[in-house]
C-alpha cells in the first residue's frame, strides 16, 4: 500500500513537472502553494532572517521555474527546491563578507513547524525558551552544521534526500549529522548552563 501511494505521488508530481515545463500558471501556482513554507523555513533557519529568508524564498522559485526544464526527477520536486535554496542561501550568507548574524524572533510557532496544542501558558514560556535557546545555539554554529541540522531535524528530510541537496555521499551525510548534532547539544547545554 505504502509502494503504491508513493508512485500515486510520484506520477502526480511528474504530471505536475510537464504541465510546469508546458507553461501552465496554474501548476506553478500549485508547486509554489505546496513548497513555499518549506522553502522559506530552510532559509530561515539557514540565515535567521526573516526579510533574507523570504527574498531567497522568492529567488528559489524564480529560478526554479526559469529552469524547470533542466530538472530531471532524480529526486523529488522538494529535494530539488531545496538545494536551489540552500546554494542561494550559501551565497547569501558569503555576500555578507562575515557580518555577525542575529537571528530575528518574530517568527510564531505555527510558522516555524511548532504546532503543539495550546497546554497552559507555563509550557507556553518554557517551550518558548527552550526554543529561543535552540535558536540561539543554532545560530552559532557554522552555516554548513546549521544546514544539516536544518534539513534533518526541521525539514524532516532523509539520509539520502540531505545527500541530494547537499551534493555528498550517504555516508557524508551520516557523520556530519553526527557530529553537528553533537555540536548543537553541547552549545544548548552551555547556554543552559548544564555543561559538563
Amino acid at each position: 500500500m505504502v509502494a503504491a501511494h508513493g508512485v500515486i505521488m510520484r506520477v502526480a508530481e511528474d504530471q505536475l513537472v510537464a504541465r510546469c515545463r508546458a507553461g501552465d500558471l496554474d501548476a506553478y501556482s500549485q508547486v509554489y502553494d505546496k513548497y513555499e513554507r518549506q522553502v522559506f523555513r530552510y532559509a530561515y533557519h539557514i540565515l535567521g532572517h526573516r526579510e533574507d529568508a523570504d527574498d531567497i524564498k522568492q529567488e528559489t522559485f524564480l529560478k526554479a521555474f526559469q529552469a524547470i526544464n533542466t530538472f530531471r526527477s532524480e529526486s523529488s520536486l522538494q529535494t530539488w527546491l531545496l538545494k536551489i535554496c540552500g546554494n542561494l542561501c550559501r551565497d547569501k550568507i558569503k555576500s555578507w563578507d562575515r557580518r555577525k548574524v542575529t537571528y530575528d524572533s518574530t517568527l510564531r510557532d505555527d510558522e516555524l513547524g511548532c504546532s503543539d496544542e495550546y497546554d497552559g501558558p507555563q509550557a507556553l514560556a518554557e517551550r518558548k525558551e527552550l526554543t529561543g535557546i535552540i535558536m540561539k545555539a543554532l545560530q552559532g554554529m557554522p552555516p554548513a552544521q546549521r544546514e544539516i541540522i536544518v534539513l534533518h531535524e526541521i525539514q524532516d528530510l532523509s539520509y539520502e534526500e540531505i545527500a541530494a541537496v547537499l551534493g555528498c555521499s550517504r555516508t557524508s551525510i551520516k557523520l556530519r549529522l553526527f557530529r553537528a548534532r553533537r555540536s548543537l547539544k553541547e552549545r544548548v547545554a552551555s547556554l543552559m548552563g548544564t555543561a559538563d
